[in-house]
């Protein structure tokens, strides 16, 4: 159970530098470099189309609308774009989008025992850590149930290799003393 805790912990501490990492590195970019930005949950999406629905409704120009969304959620303008897109002409789904949708949630049925990671790649990560370590965790699980056993069988072996070689050294003496009582009864008996 320590071991599995230690690789949680390792894990934990180590997608915490990542992220440590990833935003001092972000944190140096100016901020018109900053490409890469957070994943929206879905009540924050829906907010940020009531935020744009809103703007559209006070008539206000589609740049500033675009402009405090994306500063408000912390999102690019070029992606509040795509949501405006939406909000003016939402449109049907295409039959492909459709599929997609539909063999997501077939996905989704199969996966639902897993837990799913909710925000990028660094959930991916522990996950995948996670599973490692998992796995890890059985083997050294079925490693502790037989070492017992196994250190009876070494110890048994060494005591078996001692008594051999007690046995060899008695069996070399008698030999010896049974080879010099032969020739002794040889040399007593005429020939």
């Amino acid at each position: 159970m320590n071991r599995k805790r230690s690789l949680q912990v390792i894990s934990h501490y180590h997608v915490e530098w990542v992220i440590h990492t990833f935003t001092i590195v972000l944190g140096s970019l100016r901020p018109e470099d900053k490409l890469a930005k957070r994943k929206l949950s879905l009540q924050q999406r829906n907010s940020v189309r009531k935020q744009i629905r809103k703007g559209l409704a006070q008539k206000k120009k589609p740049a500033d609308i675009l402009r405090g969304v994306a500063e408000k959620f912390g999102i690019a303008t070029i992606t509040a774009r795509w949501y405006l897109k939406k909000v003016v002409d939402p449109g049907k789904a295409s039959t492909r989008k459709r599929k997609v949708v539909r063999l997501a949630a077939r996905r989704h049925a199969r996966r639902s025992s897993r837990v799913q990671p909710t925000n990028g790649a660094s959930m991916r990560f522990v996950h995948q850590v996670q599973a490692i370590a998992a796995k890890s965790f059985k083997r050294v699980l079925e490693v502790k149930k037989l070492l017992p056993k196994w250190q009876v069988y070494v110890k048994k072996e060494a005591s078996l290799r001692q008594l051999e070689d007690k046995v060899r050294t008695q069996l070399r003496t008698i030999s010896t003393k049974a080879a010099a009582l032969h020739r002794r009864i040889q040399s007593l008996t005429p020939k």
